[in-house]
């Protein structure tokens, strides 16, 4: 049997709401260990956008300015355009920082470690036992053998397929929808400082996205597969070539959670063990925007854990408690998503002024608070 060690508080995952979690944890005096499945830095399909005050606050406040070689170029979006149908254009203002996520992460994942936590990366975890203490877990790297260690609390920040949350609760079904990803190295005639959304038959949905990264197009959506010749016809008047091959394709699968949330049949803790992030489906309803949300729950589950610790509580209601605002949020946007359909049929102009609120409303000071 391999080595025992004691922590306060594992962490599962390096992505933005792990590595928050971490962070603040191990800045209050716990003993934290953060591991990560693959080996850092590590690619994540994403747009790489910090989007909205949550993103922005809690980067800067916890982690300070994102320096400009973790930036991608243009490093700044100048906001975001919705092209509805064939005709209308909207723009919303709202500078966005933008990288690539391996490099992003793999920045705070250094804060991280400057700030006391341990980071282990390349290591799984393969089986988690409660017991009254706490919780033994075995992880391990790869091809190697297994440590076991103990921890007296668990935050799942390990993503739509969280291991995490497989293991603390084992009954959860997780719908799950497709993200797919193409990249042309093209040089094409669209605005690249706009994160550009493409709803061409002016509904919610089918959908793609195209945004500019390091001189690379990304074509992003759930659909791109089955609308590939809209995407086609729509981008060829922007240049791209009905032949043009993508230098590669990726993807990821979206967890649906939270309508199970905000009904109640679903929690995001149970006993010590919390989830955060994608990992307990905190993406925002209809743009999937998850940078954020990750890191307000990675934050909210860490202030839980500390009180928790210091008072010899279970961490699960403080931080059902903390979330509040959050819950409250994700009901307030699902209703505006629910609309949009019916909205649609009264033209491309309703839709575009109410996907305008939606946006808009994400990227309100309003969400700091909450």
């Amino acid at each position: 049997m391999g080595k025992k060690t004691y922590y306060d508080v594992l962490v599962v995952g390096a992505g933005p709401g792990g590595t928050i979690a971490a962070k603040i944890c191990a800045g209050a005096g716990l003993e934290t260990l953060l591991v990560e499945k693959k080996k850092l830095p590590r690619d994540k399909v994403c747009t790489g956008m910090i989007m909205g005050y949550w993103a922005k606050n809690f980067l800067n406040d916890h982690f300070g300015d994102i320096p400009a070689d973790v930036l991608a170029d243009p490093g700044y979006y100048a906001g975001v355009a919705l092209h509805v149908g064939t005709e209308t254009s909207v723009r919303i203002s709202h500078q966005i920082p933008v990288g690539w996520r391996r490099n992003l992460d793999y920045w705070m994942c250094r804060k991280t470690t400057e700030a006391g936590a341990k980071v282990q990366d390349a290591t799984r975890v393969n089986a988690v036992i409660r017991h009254e203490s706490g919780y033994e877990v075995d992880i391990r790297k790869e091809n190697g053998q297994p440590d076991y260690i103990h921890a007296g609390f668990i935050i799942g920040a390990d993503g739509a397929h969280s291991v995490v949350r497989r293991f603390a609760q084992p009954d959860v079904k997780v719908p799950y929808r497709p993200a797919y990803r193409e990249c042309y190295h093209e040089d094409l005639s669209i605005q690249k400082d706009y994160f550009h959304w493409f709803f061409p038959t002016a509904s919610p949905s089918p959908r793609f996205d195209v945004n500019y990264k390091d001189g690379f197009f990304l074509i992003e959506g759930g659909n791109i597969r089955r609308i590939k010749d809209s995407i086609r016809q729509v981008m060829g008047d922007y240049g791209l070539a009905r032949n043009a091959k993508p230098v590669w394709r990726d993807g990821c699968a979206i967890p649906e959670l939270y309508d199970g949330w905000l009904k109640g049949s679903f929690s995001p803790a149970r006993n010590n063990v919390l989830l955060v992030g994608d990992a307990a489906g905190m993406l925002l309803p209809f743009t999937h925007e998850g940078i954020g949300s990750a890191l307000k729950s990675g934050a909210l589950a860490a202030e839980a854990v500390i009180e928790a610790h210091s008072r010899q509580k279970k961490a699960d209601e403080l931080y059902i408690r903390k979330i509040e605002g959050m819950h409250l949020l994700f009901k307030e946007l699902r209703s505006m998503h629910l609309k949009m359909g019916i909205i649609a049929e009264q033209g491309a102009d309703a839709l575009s002024e109410a996907m305008t609120e939606y946006i808009e409303k994400t990227l309100s000071k309003d969400l700091v608070s909450v």
